[in-house]
């Protein structure tokens, strides 16, 4: 509790750690993740090591791809981890130490976490099942961890849609192992959400009632050739599929085909969706058949039958916006106030601890409103902690 407000972390996560891999199946075992150091270390920066994925060294600071994660230098002693640092230690970043993470919340008076997986999940590999496998990996290390303390942490499972059968089993596995959310990035590769390929993996998804979140990521293999450094990865990469997902989700018709799927978009931060909503609306009619010239449009009965602001407004789609973003109100208009989360990223570079004290001395936000953004609007999308 900060100040008297209860806060429910929406948005946290669990540094990228070996432990992830430990139970891959055999098949796979040789090709996880490997931490490595560069030994030519001039212009690098704190990029002096990584994972050796698939030939590929991740994260990297220059050229296409590059993009900023978590490192060995950061997780692992033999590489330089400090294991002398008190707050945010090896082991809350990685949930290693559930307990440290708590003493981690405590600090920041934060109540309830939910935990997303390193967004370097996005694009691992461009093989199907090696990627189920370590989606599947991961829930299974995530679901440990949180197990240790499930009063007051929540985790979220990877969604493996390029493998339907591991799809299947993975969402069979996420029930029973206790996670409060599906996560998934902008595309799966180079396909879009609503790839009809992925139907049969959403009308299964969809019986379950689970919400689906979707995760900044560098999931489109194209935006990730665009980029020659973090800062465009930050800026194309990883925060434009938000947008692709949204088309996918809204404007092809998924909240149409399942009309109880919540949706909450994660760390894409929230300007974005103003131009879509505006950009989506304006050519809708247009495409239905309303052309001034009379010109049959196909596909037409294929378009959302609603229009895009009346979804957004119809209490299934959240945001997590940034403490300090200056339209909050505007979204509070766009989307409604209950459906606005809090996230602190802890503990990736970007989070920042006193998000939830930015949020509670801001003098436009009523007390209503901050003890929704805290928390109440959290608990409506993830369920009572």
């Amino acid at each position: 509790m900060l100040q008297g407000y209860r806060i429910f972390d929406a948005d946290a996560h669990g540094s990228i750690n070996p432990k992830m891999w430990e139970d891959l199946p055999e098949p796979y075992r040789a090709r996880r993740p490997r931490p490595v150091s560069i030994h030519d270390e001039a212009g690098l920066g704190n990029y002096t090591a990584g994972w050796l994925i698939e030939g590929s060294i991740e994260p990297h600071a220059l050229g296409p791809g590059a993009q900023q994660a978590n490192t060995p230098r950061n997780v692992l002693v033999e590489f330089g981890g400090d294991v002398k640092r008190e707050h945010c230690s090896i082991g809350s970043m990685t949930l290693a130490d559930p307990q440290a993470r708590l003493r981690d919340m405590d600090r920041m008076g934060f109540d309830f976490q939910m935990i997303f997986p390193s967004t370097l999940y996005a694009h691992m590999t461009a093989d199907p099942g090696f990627e189920a496998a370590l989606f599947r990996a991961y829930n299974r290390y995530i679901a440990r961890q949180c197990q240790a303390v499930p009063t007051r942490l929540k985790w979220s499972g990877l969604l493996p849609l390029r493998d339907q059968d591991h799809a299947f089993q993975a969402i069979e596995e996420m029930q029973r192992l206790g996670a409060r959310a599906a996560v998934v990035f902008g595309t799966a590769g180079e396909r879009l959400l609503s790839d009809p390929g992925f139907a049969p993996i959403w009308d299964e998804f969809a019986r379950t009632k689970l919400p689906l979140c979707v995760h900044m990521g560098m999931s489109y293999p194209p935006l990730a050739q665009l980029g020659r450094s973090i800062y465009d990865g930050h800026v194309i990469g990883m925060s434009l599929p938000a947008q692709l997902a949204f088309v996918a989700i809204v404007g092809h018709c998924m909240l149409d085909r399942y009309p109880e799927l919540k949706v909450a978009f994660l760390e894409f931060g929230a300007e974005w969706i103003f131009y879509m909503v505006s950009r989506m609306d304006h050519y809708l009619p247009l495409d239905r058949g309303a052309h001034p010239f009379g010109l049959s449009m196909p596909n037409a009965g294929q378009l959302p039958r609603s229009r895009i602001r009346d979804y957004v407004q119809s209490g299934r789609i959240f945001m997590a916006a940034e403490a300090d973003d200056a339209m909050l109100q505007q979204l509070f208009e766009l989307i409604g106030e209950d459906h606005v989360l809090f996230s602190s990223d802890f503990p990736h570079g970007e989070g920042r601890e006193n998000a939830a004290l930015e949020i509670l001395e801001r003098k436009d936000l009523s007390e209503a409103q901050k003890r929704k953004l805290l928390y109440d609007n959290t608990v409506r999308l993830f369920g009572e902690a």
